[in-house]
């Protein structure tokens, strides 16, 4: 098993993930800026699991910074490096544009996630939301942060008082599929839930958990990159 990280070395860390992380968010406020998106897209899976240019630049950018700063850890990354495996070593999992299609209609729920893994544990996440300038931050045990201030989930423990996320997956619109999400929310609404919503961006809803925004979030058919950074957080 892989020696955990001293303290020092996580905080040296986070430093540098949120570093790459702000100048990744300067490069998807330039594209909101130019507006073109759009016209940079292409289909990965199906015709709603897209990609654009930017993700592959916005992960280059970070990767590049990340690789430079600790060459001996690993790499998982969505657009560049997701057959990667998930090792023992300390292993950067990254997702450059978490919300593509939020990103590609200049909508404000898209991130950039950060995520650390040592022994295939999830132990430090960052995230942020450029159109909000919100940074979140957080390493295991140590409380998670929003530009500096401490925040919490909302300790919602009855569903009926909660407001819950979740996603029309993108990466599958079969009848199966789509059946089994149906009869979740189905089941949601008669149990009943006060609320339920879909944001596009599991790295944003897992931080609104974290913030006390949301009381809970479920997705069907979901990455490493997706939800690593957020689980910390």
């Amino acid at each position: 098993a892989a020696a955990p990280l001293d303290g020092a070395t996580l905080r040296r860390c986070l430093d540098e993930a949120v570093a790459a992380a702000q100048e990744a968010g300067s490069l998807m406020l330039e594209c909101f800026a130019r507006n073109d998106a759009q016209s940079a897209t292409e289909e990965k899976s199906s015709a709603t699991d897209l990609v654009t240019k930017y993700d592959r630049l916005v992960e280059d950018l970070v990767l590049k910074r990340l690789r430079a700063a600790f060459p001996s850890f690993g790499v998982v990354a969505e657009e560049t490096a997701s057959g990667e495996a998930l090792t023992e070593r300390p292993t950067w999992v990254v997702d450059p544009i978490d919300g593509t299609t939020n990103f590609i209609h200049r909508q404000s729920e898209c991130c950039v996630l950060i995520g650390l893994a040592v022994g295939r544990k999830a132990v430090m996440g960052v995230c942020f939301i450029p159109k909000l300038d919100e940074m979140y931050t957080a390493i295991s045990g140590e409380g998670a942060y929003c530009n500096g201030r401490r925040i919490r989930a909302s300790g919602c423990s009855d569903l009926r008082q909660a407001l819950v996320n979740t996603h029309f997956t993108s990466y599958s619109r079969g009848p199966r599929v789509t059946d089994r999400l149906l009869c979740m929310f189905r089941e949601l609404m008669h149990h009943p839930v006060r609320g339920i919503r879909a944001g596009g961006s599991a790295g944003v809803d897992m931080i609104h958990v974290a913030a006390g925004r949301l009381d809970a979030y479920f997705e069907v058919g979901i990455y490493p990159w997706d939800v690593c950074a957020g689980a910390v957080i």
